[in-house]
């Protein structure tokens, strides 16, 4: 049971470990593919921030160019007789959809590219006001123009003649061309690109929104260390999370930025990890229903170990019982038969052969060992008890050899030792109160046992003397074991007992057990030895 339980929790361990492996690999696959796909959009909004700083600084100088030819036209010309041809001469690689319109030191329109302008000040424009102050360039963040109403942002120069202010010309360009530019990125989402000024105001943005002040939002935080780079932020006018790439246009003081939904542009990594958990989802359901089904029979199968103990367990105990029991009611029988008027010596026949029963039951619940015993300490103690019955002064020398039999057997072989040593002691001590007696028990060969009882006495003539009930009871408990008997009597008698190891009697009467009131009655007879391949153990005793 013990190992049942140590390969449920094996299994579980496993499982477990399993299972937590695949779901590290699954955390590590998904965070490297998150971390490479979150790379993937920040260089994505770093590269259009550097498409659109690049076209509006193509934008910007053009513009300027043709800002700068405006005004070598206007200083040229006599106050205010700047011609029309001179100008769109001067404006002629202005790029396509932009317009420019000069205004005089007060503000008021006095040339534009448009046919048919509508007259109106800017007097009070910010950035006519920074360069009537003395800045040469000024950009004027989103507004409506007058003549298209359509969003626009303002690049304006400084008209000088001489050293006194003469005006501005502007450039007029169109909210469409970063909405035109932003579609051609292809951003996804709610991706906006915008041109911010260094002071901090929104020039322009795609989709519009109202002109802001940025200078306290995370992008000049990020400008202070590096002119061109990426962010992410929710710091946004409108509260979307996005991926901010910026680059700072050369020689302008101007901020180009695309911004990057971070939801979008991660939708295809989540639906990627999506896929990827409907088709791993079942192999970790089937991998977890599997551990779990093992688990289950792992617990059952401890069930039933358990079971299965504790019935053991209640067999050994009952087994131990019936055997404790049968003892104690040989060794009951023992006493009823020393309260019988019998003679002497028939009590002392059957009390041994009583003892030599009890014995084997003893030997076996005390060890508890049901299918076999060990025949040594058996042998000993039947031995002992005989001499100890007679108390004559013989010097017991035993020599059995380690085997095992199984305890009908065992029964069998301490019966016969029983009546071997036992007619020793009546008919080869008994007259001189003294001798030597030897016990063996030896293997000669693989399944072989043989059993010699030798004794000092002075011998019998086996031709001449008549079988006694202790000589039929021998020759029947050899027949028992399957073995044969033979008696040497010349100055001593030695009885040897050769048995198979192993025997399977036949079904026929002869082959039986003795009938337990048989096995009782009185008689004498010889002795006998065994050997096994064990080592033998010696003693003597007197």
């Amino acid at each position: 049971m013990a190992s049942s339980f140590h390969a449920n929790t094996a299994i579980r361990a496993t499982g477990i470990a399993l299972l937590s492996m695949l779901a590290l690999m699954a955390v590590i696959l998904i965070a490297e593919t998150y971390a490479s796909e979150r790379t993937k959009a920040q260089i994505a909004a770093h590269r259009a921030a550097h498409v659109v700083a690049t076209q509006f600084t193509w934008v910007l100088e053009a513009s300027d160019h043709a800002l700068q030819r405006i005004e070598a036209v206007v200083r040229s010309a006599p106050a205010g007789q700047a011609g029309i041809l001179s100008l769109t001469e001067a404006a002629r690689d202005l790029p396509s959809g932009l317009q420019y319109t000069l205004h005089d030191a007060n503000g008021a329109l006095t040339h534009s590219s448009l046919a048919d302008p509508i007259n109106g000040s800017i007097a009070n424009r910010a950035d006519f006001i920074s360069l009537r102050d003395g800045a040469e360039v000024a950009i004027e963040p989103m507004i409506n123009d007058t003549e298209t109403h359509a969003g626009v942002f303002v690049l304006s120069r400084r008209l000088d003649q001489g050293n006194r202010f003469r005006g501005v010309a502007s450039v007029s360009i169109p909210l469409t061309m970063l909405e035109d530019l932003t579609e051609s990125l292809d951003l996804p989402g709610a991706s906006v690109t915008a041109l911010v000024r260094t002071d901090g105001m929104l020039i322009a943005r795609t989709p519009s929104v109202a002109p802001a002040n940025l200078s306290q939002t995370p992008l000049f935080d990020q400008l202070r260390s590096s002119p061109e780079g990426y962010f992410e932020t929710a710091a946004t006018p409108d509260g979307v999370k996005r991926i901010i790439g910026y680059w700072r246009l050369a020689d302008w003081p101007v901020v180009a930025t695309a911004g990057l939904d971070s939801h979008a542009a991660m939708a295809g990594f989540w639906r990627t990890v999506g896929t990827a958990a409907i088709l791993a989802l079942p192999i970790l359901l089937g991998v977890a229903w599997l551990i779990h089904d093992l688990s289950r029979l792992m617990r059952q199968d401890e069930r039933r170990q358990r079971d299965l103990t504790r019935a053991n367990e209640r067999s050994s105990y009952l087994l131990r019982e019936i055997h404790h029991r049968v003892k104690n009611n040989l060794q009951t029988v023992g006493s009823l038969i020393r309260l019988e008027r019998l003679s002497p010596e028939t009590k002392a026949n059957l009390i041994g052969r009583i003892n030599a029963m009890v014995e084997v039951h003893e030997a076996m619940y005390r060890a508890d060992q049901f299918e076999e015993i060990c025949v040594s300490p058996y042998l000993d103690r039947l031995v002992e008890n005989v001499a100890r019955g007679y108390g004559y002064s013989v010097e017991i020398t035993m020599e059995i050899a380690e085997l095992r039999l199984p305890g009908e057997r065992a029964m069998q072989l301490g019966l016969l030792v029983n009546e071997l040593v036992a007619n020793a002691f009546k008919h080869a001590f008994a007259p001189r109160r003294s001798g030597k007696l030897e016990v063996r028990l030896e293997q000669p060969s693989t399944g072989t046992v043989r059993l010699v009882v030798e004794d000092d006495g002075p011998g019998y003539e086996t031709a001449v003397k008549s079988p006694q009930m202790g000589s039929r009871l021998i020759n029947a408990f050899a027949s028992q074991l399957g073995g044969t008997c033979t008696v040497d009597s010349d100055d001593r008698t030695a009885v040897t007992v050769e048995f198979p190891l192993h025997y399977a009697t036949e079904p026929d009467r002869a082959a039986q057990p003795l009938p337990i009131q048989d096995r009782l009655r009185a008689g004498a007879s010889s002795m006998n030895p065994i050997r096994t391949s064990s080592p033998a153990r010696s003693s003597k005793r007197t």
